[in-house]
């Protein structure tokens, strides 16, 4: 899988769980670490994702719902083959969309929804 853009950071209990998740299933390298945080690259070029645990008692864990993280790759058909052997849910099937996009969606530890699609063309006249 060629990750072509992404850029995203947000705060968890789940630091540990959440960095070897993003490690596991899509590949990502740890390029630095400290206790209670993780910053990661994800494919050839600077896409950095950067994981955070409460820096104090006023600070609380970001609230998945409505999170979304957006990956663009070159075939998507590609990570979507692999998910039977790497045991992962499917929380939208691999579907094709109007507006230009090929894609499906998994969740990470945090409820955070992973969306990885191609892009496939010209978009539906609905979407110019």
């Amino acid at each position: 899988m060629k990750i072509e853009q992404v850029s995203f950071g947000f705060t968890t209990n789940k630091v540990q769980e959440t960095k070897e998740f993003y490690e596991k299933y899509l590949g990502a390298e740890t390029i630095f670490e400290k206790e209670g945080y993780a910053c990661l690259k994800l494919g050839d070029i600077s896409n950095i994702l950067s994981i955070e645990a409460p820096q104090s008692p006023e600070d609380k864990p970001s609230d998945s719902t409505g999170l979304g993280l957006g990956i663009t790759v070159d075939d998507v058909d590609l990570p979507y083959a692999e998910i039977p052997a790497k045991k992962l849910n499917i929380e939208m099937p691999l579907q094709d969309h109007p507006w230009d996009e090929r894609g499906f969606g998994i969740k990470d530890p945090n409820g955070i929804t992973i969306y990885i699609y191609s892009v496939t063309g010209e978009p539906t006249d609905e979407y110019k």
